[in-house]
């Protein structure tokens, strides 16, 4: 299988390859149209979903790509791939399969991360209406974070506030700082928001309707990003004590979760996490369904020698969105490096990306079929 043809060069084309493949396999589909933004061009903006099997199914595999925007690239590509190679077919008899692309069409359509509102939608799926999560060490580091110009004397100087930040608290507690979500500065990096986001909203009337039938919903959610070539971290966001950890572990292996293979592969300890939308629809589901799964990121950028290389891509799409705007002369040559992190076009990172997709696809379907068998063992 030649893993190139799956990828798109644009969000537009990447929908309209899946419209049509889903169509082709007989898949129900359904269109939701964002009206809070305008893709590049002021193009029209669209969640679209296909559902393949039996409308009343209780066992059902919910596939989600584009949650940060540019990351939709490979997740795209890996839905593609899956209807090409009959994967509807391989499901498990009464089983289904609910295929949600770009759930960010505006940071897919634009090569960005965040949604419309500069939010992190994997920081938004909380309860609004409680007091938001406090992030006290960001305020410590937003200002020097966030320089008006990306010359090399302002880049100095947001290594040196940097290097002192981390002499007083850590390397570690500035990834944290930077990364767990924060809900104070709406210009800043991985803001969460103050409400739920149009895509939070919206897939969440799919979830609330779709499967209202379901009892067990198997979940992957396509990311990218994270220096490698390809290959899969699985993020278990369950209890770790839980069923759902355990049959997740029992899918696609102990090692995959375990802490220690997930902190070697994302390159350092991961960062704490509030509002994803992990937690956020196994919330929704419960105590109707139980939902097994992971956030699944493919590695994808080269490995950054220095902080402030670790750190371009966000310092990027910050610049373009509030300091130099997407029109700015050099929006084409920034959208480009920041794709280059996402969705390199490197023809090892594509096939990896395939090969281990469809892979990871087959471990899940056939997990769900186990699920599906201690169900009808324990009605015996």
């Amino acid at each position: 299988m030649e893993a190139g043809k799956f990828f798109s060069e644009t969000y537009d084309e990447a929908r309209a390859r899946f419209l049509e493949a889903a169509a082709m396999a007989g898949a129900r589909l359904a269109a939701y149209e964002n009206p809070m933004a305008k893709g590049p061009g002021g193009t029209k903006l669209f969640l679209d979903t296909a559902w393949f099997g039996p409308e009343d199914a209780d066992t059902v595999l919910l596939n989600i790509c584009g949650t940060h925007g540019a990351e939709g690239f490979a997740g795209s590509a890996a839905q593609l791939a899956w209807i090409a190679s009959c994967g509807p077919h391989d499901l498990p008899h009464g089983a289904a399969a609910l295929l949600v692309h770009a759930v960010n069409p505006f940071g897919f359509a634009w090569g960005l991360r965040g949604t419309e509102n500069n939010v992190d939608l994997n920081r938004n799926f909380l309860d609004h209406g409680e007091p938001h999560p406090e992030n006290p060490l960001y305020e410590e580091i937003h200002r020097f974070l966030c320089p008006k110009s990306l010359d090399a004397a302002s880049i100095q100087r947001m290594l040196v506030a940097g290097a002192r930040f981390v002499g007083k608290h850590g390397q570690w507690s500035l990834e944290d700082a930077v990364s767990r979500g924060q809900y104070t500065h709406p210009d800043g990096y991985h803001y969460g928001g103050l409400a739920p986001e149009w895509s939070n909203v919206t897939l969440r009337d799919i979830v609330k309707r779709d499967l209202a039938q379901a009892r067990r919903v198997a979940f992957i959610d396509w990311h990218s990003g994270p220096a490698g070539d390809g290959e899969l971290i699985h993020l278990c966001f369950s209890n770790p004590a839980s069923p759902e950890f355990a049959r997740a572990a029992h899918w696609w292996g102990e090692d995959a979760l375990d802490p220690t293979t997930v902190n070697a592969m994302w390159g350092s300890k991961r960062p704490s996490r509030r509002g994803i939308m992990f937690w956020g629809l196994e919330e929704q589901l419960a105590p109707r369904a139980r939902l097994t799964g992971a956030v699944i990121e493919f590695r994808s950028a080269r490995h950054k020698p220095n902080p402030a290389q670790a750190l371009r891509a966000s310092l990027l799409e910050r610049w373009l969105r509030f300091e130099g705007g997407l029109d700015a002369p050099e929006a084409r040559a920034y959208l480009d490096e920041i794709r280059e992190d996402y969705a390199p076009r490197r023809r090892s990172w594509q096939y990896n990306v395939i090969g281990n997709a469809l892979s990871c696809y087959r471990a899940t379907i056939e997990g769900m079929g186990s699920w599906m068998g201690e169900r009808a063992r324990a009605a015996d």
